[in-house]
């Protein structure tokens, strides 16, 4: 009996370890699934990975000694954020690599405008935070004002390299306003005081701020029209990779709030 109540011992601890062998290689299996395998998940650790791009751009980006990754972007979102219990980080990354890992859910959000996006449905999008104006900057001396396209034809316009502008492309290629890029704001403004240009395509804000900001380039020089070429709405990109909508409506809640309230434009009059 003894003998015969050794081996069932015996049959028992093996089963027991053959069972523990199971589930180590099962939970093994399971992780590595997990790992390679693309899903869905809850974004509940409350932190915001911001992807942006690694140049400052100010007012909408800005690093330095008294703004480390700062600007526009940054600020809007933390200050919906922050109050809803959200962290936010930046990411400086370069702008291909950076899109495909918001859309594999490496990094969270991204601002952008819906129109400068192919198939933008490949994102959850938040309500508009900032209207971005691309306007023509003139010489103080000349009395040119923007109409419509026809009122540039002839002309020869300074703009940034790389740079599309959806209102002007055709009649660029058509030649029938001539396109002169360069690599900087700071370029334009010097073609523009040389005479070499008629007018500089640039971005209202970011006008703005270096004027305020660089009295050395003598922005009395120079005078910006009043009506844009082109307009759209910087809002914020989130992945699909992870289930942002309930934030995403919380953020729109209280971005409402801040608008009519006047704490958005209070941020925003500050990058101006």
């Amino acid at each position: 009996m003894q003998f015969a109540r050794e081996q069932q011992h015996t049959v028992h601890m093996r089963q027991f370890r053959y069972n523990l062998i199971f589930l180590a290689i099962t939970l093994v299996t399971a992780c590595a699934t997990l790992t390679v395998m693309p899903s869905t998940t809850t974004a509940s650790n409350k932190a915001i990975i911001l992807f942006i791009p690694d140049t400052d751009w100010p007012p909408y980006l800005i690093s330095d000694s008294n703004h480390p990754d700062k600007g526009v972007f940054v600020e809007v979102l933390m200050a919906v954020a922050t109050p809803l219990g959200y962290t936010v980080q930046t990411r400086r990354l370069p702008n291909k690599r950076g899109w495909l890992l918001l859309e594999e859910g490496v990094v969270d959000a991204h601002p952008k405008a819906k129109e400068w996006i192919k198939n933008p449905e490949r994102y959850n999008w938040t309500d508009p935070f900032m209207t971005n104006e691309d306007v023509l900057l003139y010489t103080a001396s000349k009395d040119s004002k923007f109409t419509n396209p026809e009122s540039l034809f002839g002309k020869t316009v300074a703009t940034i390299n790389g740079f599309i502008y959806p209102a002007l492309e055709k009649h660029f290629a058509s030649g029938e306003i001539k396109r002169v890029d360069v690599a900087s704001p700071y370029a334009m403004l010097g073609l523009l005081d040389l005479n070499r240009v008629d007018a500089a395509l640039v971005n209202r804000s970011e006008t703005q701020w270096l004027f305020r900001n660089r009295p050395d380039l003598k922005p009395e020089k120079f005078h910006m029209d009043d009506t844009p070429f082109d307009s759209a709405e910087y809002r914020y990109a989130f992945t699909k990779s992870k289930d942002w909508q309930p934030f995403i409506t919380e953020f729109n809640e209280a971005l409402n709030t801040m608008k009519q309230n006047g704490q958005l434009k209070a941020i925003l009059d500050q990058y101006r």
